[in-house]
């Protein structure tokens, strides 16, 4: 049988240990409102629903409903406890901190008579607190605020270390670091920000082209610093780095263009196949270098002089493996070209 409001207001106010006239003083009504209430004969005004359901410690919800809603109650203990959680591993956290910091700090006054490797240990915990408790203190922007976050507390981690160790290598480490950030987290800012929603579906494209920028600047970086430190006698930026990064900017742009083609997804893969298969052939062909190993590397990438009846040399088996990758390759390219033109013919008389 269905509870009605009245039995659902006895119950409770009797697991509370209260009377009709305990509950009527402190809503302050009548006994006889009460009692009548219980008795379905009337309702409480609305007015005193959120002190009524104080009192018997009760939902509104539960309270009109006269049930109780195990689901939002088994929600609301959960929640309870995750909070319980959150905090204590939050709390945790600090502790620890705590605990690491001053023994170091003692100690470093203690052995050296000044802070010297102790700003090492406070940028390395720095960077730990990015990642345990600083996500939990950002409640907007997330996403943005706390790679970001990491990123600074990296960088001065970085910068304390170059100058507690007096090295120069400070401007690589930051452009390597960058240059990674960039490759990962552009695309996704991109996609999810209102304010890129103009360029959204260039979104390859520019993080390409930001990596390609960045990618030069610090292989421009390393080439100054290799001469500088004279690792290497000449610069090989132009002459090797520029060459090689224009390329594979341009090969990325190329296979990126593909899916604006206006051709069903077989044909695009399809025409990815075959490009693929065009870099196999050329790369080999056009790359000439005084580098004997490299040249004897890039011999062996000459599929075409394959002989698949000869396995007992080096030369011939790289030459006959790679000859069997670029025809796995161009047999899946025109697979995926016959079903992609059929299905652009049967779409077409369809229309």
């Amino acid at each position: 049988m269905k509870n009605t409001f009245g039995k659902f207001l006895k119950e409770k106010r009797l697991e509370k240990n209260l009377t009709q006239k305990d509950l009527a003083e402190r809503l302050f009504v009548s006994a006889s409102a009460v009692s009548k209430w219980e008795k379905d004969v009337a309702h409480p005004d609305i007015t005193l629903l959120p002190k009524l359901s104080e009192i018997l410690g009760v939902t509104e919800h539960e309270l009109i409903t006269a049930s109780v809603d195990k689901q939002a109650r088994l929600e609301k203990t959960q929640a309870r406890k995750w909070r319980v959680v959150s905090f204590s591993w939050s709390l945790f956290f600090y502790i620890a901190y705590a605990i690491a910091l001053i023994p170091c700090f003692i100690c470093n006054l203690a052995i050296d008579k000044t802070l010297s490797w102790f700003w090492i240990v406070v940028a390395a915990l720095s960077l730990a607190f990015t990642f345990t408790n600083l996500p939990k203190l950002i409640r907007k922007n997330r996403l943005l605020w706390v790679p970001l976050s990491m990123l600074a507390a990296l960088y001065l981690l970085l910068a304390v270390c170059a100058i507690y160790s007096k090295g120069d290598w400070f401007v690589i480490a930051v452009l390597s670091i960058l240059l990674g950030f960039t490759i990962i987290f552009t695309p996704t800012y991109i996609a999810h920000y209102k304010v890129f929603a103009k360029v959204r579906k260039y979104n390859d494209f520019i993080t390409v082209g930001v990596a390609f920028i960045l990618l030069n600047i610090l292989l421009i970086t390393c080439n100054f610093y290799s001469v500088s430190n004279g690792y290497v006698e000449k610069h090989w930026y132009l002459k090797i780095g520029l060459p090689v990064t224009v390329s594979i900017y341009a090969i990325l742009n190329v296979f990126l263009s593909v899916r604006f083609l206006k051709i069903n997804r077989f044909l695009k893969t399809s025409a990815v196949l075959f490009l693929i298969n065009l870099l196999y052939c050329i790369v080999p062909l056009a790359v000439q270098t005084k580098n004997v190993h490299l040249q004897e590397d890039l011999e062996d990438l000459k599929f075409y002089k394959a002989d698949f009846s000869k396995w007992n040399a080096e030369l011939f088996i790289d030459r006959n493996i790679h000859c069997i990758v670029f025809l796995t390759i161009a047999a899946l390219g025109v697979i995926f070209l016959i079903v992609g033109l059929i299905r652009w013919h049967y779409k077409k008389k369809r229309v």
